[in-house]
């Protein structure tokens, strides 16, 4: 079962070359060991980068510390391209598709930032948009194994299992962030719902409750309509996992749906009190 103290996306990338085993005909364990371990650099470095975009870091307070992040993060990225270049030579077609990604990517970061200014009306689309951008690094692996061994499953096909998944936990991140995040200033989907049901609804802000809009979140329907989402998109990539046998992949999702459901389940008990 999955630790409810850890976030869920952790737990997905931490493991996502071992999910993808299954997809591949793994005739060399020795090649496959080394692309795992510049995957796991290069996510790592991710992360990092994520979390300094967003701040998250309070570098007055780092120098007396044991580590140094900067050099941490600079140091497992450089480590990740030398292993890669091993891999890869310099004009293999991997590298466009890493360029590409890298500009998806850090595109989208942009974007986020922007939307965080003009705190502007967010759609379905939008969301699903910025859910499979922020999480295009994640399509690395998959083409990475492509392009080093035999594949048992059409990579589109396995592509959109995983674009399922990416949008399944940004929904759910989302949801559990939403009081953090309103407290930092990001604007996102869920919190574009819930300024859209204020406004309809007229509603005016009572500034004497606590967590106010997180209050609107759950007794508009709006946190039990998105958890729904969440869990169905888990499902459907459950569903196609189990259809093309990767089963430590299933069994993953299994518990993501669990959780999703306990999640319903406690969001309808506390709004129905």
């Amino acid at each position: 079962m999955m630790d409810p103290d850890v976030n869920i996306s952790t737990l997905f990338f931490s493991s996502q070359v071992e999910f993808l085993k299954d997809s591949f005909v793994i005739n060399d364990q020795a090649l496959f060991a080394r692309f795992a371990e510049a995957t796991q650099k290069f996510c790592f470095f991710i992360f990092e980068i994520d979390k300094l975009v967003d701040g998250d870091y309070k570098f007055e307070n780092l120098y007396h510390q044991d580590e140094n992040v900067l050099y941490n993060l600079t140091k497992n990225h450089q480590e990740s391209i030398k292993l890669l270049l091993k891999l890869f030579p310099e004009e293999h077609p991997f590298w466009q598709d890493l360029d590409q990604t890298n500009f998806r990517y850090y595109q989208i970061l942009l974007k986020e930032k922007h939307f965080n200014k003009t705190r502007e009306v967010i759609s379905e689309e939008d969301f699903e948009d910025y859910a499979d951008a922020k999480h295009a690094l994640a399509y690395i692996p998959i083409r990475g194994m492509k392009y080093l061994f035999e594949s048992k499953i059409d990579t589109q096909l396995l592509e959109e299992l995983f674009s399922d998944i990416f949008k399944a936990m940004q929904m759910n991140d989302d949801i559990e962030d939403f009081d953090a995040d309103e407290r930092e200033g990001q604007w996102t989907f869920v919190h574009s719902e819930v300024q859209n049901f204020i406004i309809e609804n007229g509603l005016q802000e009572n500034s004497h409750l606590e967590k106010y809009r997180e209050r609107v979140l759950y007794v508009s329907g709006i946190g039990e309509k998105l958890t729904h989402y969440a869990k169905e998109k888990f499902v459907s990539a459950r569903n196609a996992a189990e259809e093309f046998e990767l089963k430590n992949l299933t069994l993953w999702l299994q518990n993501a749906v669990s959780m999703m459901e306990s999640n319903e389940q406690l969001i309808s008990k506390l709004t129905s009190e």
